[in-house]
C-alpha cells in the first residue's frame, strides 16, 4: 500500500473539511426530527443515468454461474432488481450533489463531479466452495471407477480425473460492494461493502464522499507528478544548453586556433616568397613554385579577411547576441547518479 505524501494530505484534509460543511448544512436543512427517508423503487423508469445499464442488465443472459453483467456491474441473475435499486438511487444522490453518473466507451461506470472524474462498480461476493457429492453422484463415480479397474485390466491405460462433478462450486453470496478505482494504492478506503449493521443502499452518501477523497487526492498527486516533470524537463534542458556551450568553447577555441595557425602560414609565405632569389630567367620548376606559393597566399588571405571571419562566426553561432544558449539560472548542477536527469 502506497502512502500519502504531505501535499496530498492537505488536498484530503481540505476535500475532507469541505464534506463535513456540506454533510451539515444538509442536516440543517432538512426538517427537524425527519426519519431518514427510504430508497426510491425505480420500477420501469429508473434515473436517465444509468436506464441503459438497468435495460442491459434486465435483459442480459446469464452465464454458467449465473451471472449478468452490465457496465460497472457484475452480480447474480438473483441480484438484479437489488442492483439497479442501488444504483437508481446512487444516480439520484449524485444529482442532488451536483455530481453525475454516466458510462465510457470502455463500457465502464463514470462518476463525474467538478473536481475530476473516477471509476466505481457494483459488484457481488463471489466464493468458492468444495464440492460435495450428492448420492447419485457419488454412485456415478463408483461406476466410474469400476470401470476404469476393468480397463487397466486388459491393459488398457486411462488417466485424469474420475470424479463427475467440479471440483468447485461457484456461490454468489448476494453480498454487494461499491468501490471506486483510482488506478493508486493511496491508502484510502475505496470499497463500501454489505455488513452485519449497515447494507449498501445506507452507504450511498458515505460513498460518495470516499469517491470525492479519492479523487482530490488523486487530483493533488497528478499535480505533483506534473510539476515533477516539468522541473525534469526543465533542467534537461539545462543540462543539454550547458553540454552545447561546452561544445561551443571547444569550436571556438578550434576556430581561433585555425585563424592564428592560417595567419602564420600567411606571414610564413610572403616571406618566403619576398626571400627567394629571383631573376628574369627562373627554371620552370621553379617558376611554378613561385606561382603556387603567390596562390596559397591569396587563398589563405582570403580566408582570413574581416569579412570571411565575421561571415563564419556567425554562421557557426560562435558569439551570438543574445546568446541562444544562455541559461538565467547559471549553470545546472552535475549528474548524482546515471538515472538523474
Amino acid at each position: 500500500m502506497g502512502f500519502l505524501s504531505e501535499s496530498v494530505m492537505v488536498a484530503v484534509a481540505a476535500s475532507k473539511s469541505a464534506l463535513i460543511a456540506a454533510k451539515a448544512e444538509r442536516r440543517m436543512s432538512a426538517p427537524l426530527g425527519a426519519a431518514r427517508l427510504a430508497l426510491e423503487e425505480p420500477g420501469e423508469h429508473p434515473h436517465k443515468w444509468i436506464s441503459a445499464a438497468a435495460k442491459q442488465l434486465r435483459k442480459a443472459k446469464p452465464d454458467e454461474d449465473g451471472v449478468v453483467k452490465a457496465p460497472g456491474i457484475i452480480v447474480h441473475e438473483r441480484s438484479r432488481d437489488r442492483a439497479i435499486l442501488i444504483l437508481h438511487n446512487l444516480a439520484k444522490t449524485c444529482e442532488e450533489r451536483g455530481s453525475e453518473l454516466s458510462t465510457d466507451e470502455r463500457g465502464q461506470l463514470i462518476y463525474k463531479a467538478d473536481i475530476g472524474s473516477g471509476s466505481i462498480a457494483l459488484l457481488e461476493e463471489r466464493r468458492r466452495f468444495k464440492h460435495i457429492p450428492t448420492a447419485e453422484e457419488s454412485a456415478e463415480h463408483g461406476k466410474i471407477l469400476a470401470k476404469r479397474q476393468r480397463e487397466r485390466e486388459r491393459g488398457d491405460w486411462s488417466f485424469g480425473r474420475t470424479e463427475p462433478w467440479p471440483e468447485y462450486d461457484i456461490v454468489y453470496t448476494g453480498k454487494f460492494t461499491l468501490t471506486c478505482d483510482n488506478g493508486s494504492g493511496d491508502g484510502l478506503r475505496k470499497s463500501w461493502s454489505d455488513g452485519k449493521s449497515q447494507s449498501v443502499e445506507n452507504m450511498l452518501e458515505a460513498f460518495l464522499d470516499g469517491i470525492r477523497l479519492i479523487i482530490s487526492a488523486e487530483a493533488e498527486r497528478r499535480r505533483i507528478y506534473a510539476e515533477k516533470e516539468r522541473q525534469r524537463k526543465a533542467l534537461q534542458h539545462r543540462r543539454h544548453l550547458a553540454e552545447q556551450r561546452v561544445d561551443r568553447e571547444k569550436n571556438r577555441l578550434a576556430y581561433l586556433d585555425w585563424i592564428a595557425q592560417t595567419r602564420r602560414e600567411v606571414d610564413s609565405l610572403r616571406a618566403t616568397i619576398n626571400a627567394v632569389p629571383m631573376n628574369a630567367h627562373l627554371p620552370p620548376d621553379y617558376q611554378r613554385m613561385i606561382q603556387w606559393a603567390g596562390s596559397r597566399l591569396s587563398e589563405l588571405e582570403e580566408q582570413t579577411t574581416v569579412e570571411r571571419i565575421q561571415a563564419t562566426l556567425v554562421e557557426r553561432e560562435l558569439y551570438a547576441d543574445p546568446d541562444p544558449l544562455f541559461d538565467p539560472e547559471g549553470e545546472p548542477p552535475p549528474k548524482v547518479n546515471y538515472w538523474d536527469y
